[in-house]
């Protein structure tokens, strides 16, 4: 595949194969959607499920920095390959765990995989994103991270009925999870061009630091947190709102958030890449602060969904936006990297908003806590302004020279 092609090109062969594996590895965690109840069919004290659900997440988190660099273009594939095995013997050992000790062996050893097969597969990606089209491809990457979300957990009653209970369900997945290798194996030989480039090897500690230093990625790693941060508050704390406030099916706020997440990244991905990310980032995150506090003071039932709706909007183009600013803002050598501290930011943010919130609510209630996300909002509009004022100077230092790496994918301002 030649580099104008990756240029110009969503819809390649590469790219298709590309999103059909993640859905399937995706779809791991859908088939988990009713595992707190098998949980409670198990003799092990109900004082840890807690610890065995959320130990799958923590895994990453402490993992992914420290195996990200050590990813390249010459052994992901290796590592691809290890994880997706891994990550199928960990589906069949569930049959095992029966107890605490069992069970929490096996979600870590699954946690481990998940993050193997997640961050090779990244690093793997990140070779086929079109560069005029980032926004747009992580937009359709999105979307296809959540399908799983919508299509897996209403038929697992009939999968278990059909499979004969949870955990032949998880072998099922295991079996389906090895379609991951061969559609793959194809996008192999089409990344050969990276070697070529020279950005086969891993990271060397230079090369992090450097990347660290440039203000811009941390500044833009920052921002992402806010975002993340904001939105888990929202997701874990929402229905004990509604239900204070009396609102019957509060899960219908979600249903229209994610409605508008998935709609409006199919629909109006394409016009992500036509403005420049920084000002529309800016423009997203200073927008969703008003309505973060109209959903602290809504008394209104139409209007607490309709807040559902428009914060699934701003998400469903923020998210996108800022993973294609920070894919623009990499260097090449360093793309792979930073777009897996990406996720570790939505990880992150998911571990963040629990520890922020039961707090607050606890102490002062509902109302304040979605008057922090309106601040988090605020904080994470005005890193995305120093990143925007940093490519603005360097794209008036250069003149008419040929942009940088960290211009590449930015349009013309709003």
């Amino acid at each position: 595949m030649s580099e104008m092609n990756r240029e110009q090109t969503l819809w390649s062969k590469d790219l298709v194969l590309v999103f059909a594996a993640t859905f399937l590895v995706y779809a791991n965690i859908s088939v988990f959607f009713h595992f707190y109840e098998y949980l409670r069919t198990l003799p092990i004290d109900p004082k840890w499920y807690g610890l065995l659900i959320s130990i799958f997440s923590a895994v990453p988190l402490l993992v992914r920095p420290i195996i990200s660099p050590l990813f390249h273009t010459g052994n992901s594939y290796r590592f691809l390959y290890l994880g997706t095995v891994f990550l199928m013997g960990s589906l069949v050992l569930y049959t095992f765990a029966v107890h605490f000790w069992s069970m929490l062996l096996v979600r870590i050893l699954h946690g481990f995989s998940f993050v193997l097969l997640g961050t090779a597969l990244m690093t793997i990606i990140v070779e086929f994103i079109p560069k005029e089209k980032s926004a747009q491809f992580f937009g359709l990457m999105s979307v296809i991270v959540l399908i799983p979300n919508t299509i897996v957990p209403p038929i697992l009653p009939f999968l278990s009925g059909m499979a004969g209970g949870f955990t032949q369900v998880l072998i099922l997945f295991a079996l389906i999870t090895a379609l991951v290798l061969p559609l793959l194996a194809t996008t192999r030989r089409s990344s050969t061009y990276s070697q070529k480039e020279g950005r086969q090897g891993r990271l060397s500690r230079k090369e992090i630091v450097e990347d660290l230093s440039d203000a811009m990625v941390p500044c833009l790693l920052l921002a992402m947190l806010f975002l993340y941060t904001g939105h888990a508050l929202v997701f874990f704390f929402l229905d004990g709102f509604g239900r204070q406030l009396g609102f019957a099916s509060t899960g219908f706020f979600l249903t229209l958030s994610t409605a508008g997440e998935i709609g409006i990244r199919v629909a109006g991905g394409s016009l992500f890449d036509r403005y420049n990310k920084a000002g529309l980032a800016i423009f997203i995150m200073a927008a969703m602060a008003p309505v973060y506090i109209l959903l602290a003071y809504v008394r209104n039932e139409n209007l607490f969904f309709l807040i559902g709706l428009l914060l699934g909007l701003a998400w469903g183009v923020a998210m996108p936006v800022f993973n294609a600013l920070l894919f623009d803002v990499s260097k090449p050598r360093v793309r792979a990297f930073n777009t897996n501290l990406g996720l570790q930011m939505f990880q992150g943010g998911f571990l963040l908003g629990p520890i922020i919130g039961a707090p607050v609510v606890a102490r002062w209630g509902f109302s304040p806590l979605f008057d922090i996300c309106a601040v988090l909002s605020v904080f994470s509009a005005v890193f995305v302004f120093f990143i925007r004022r940093r490519l603005t100077q360097s794209k008036e230092q250069e003149g008419t020279d040929k942009p940088t790496s960290a211009d590449e994918g930015t349009s013309p301002s709003l």
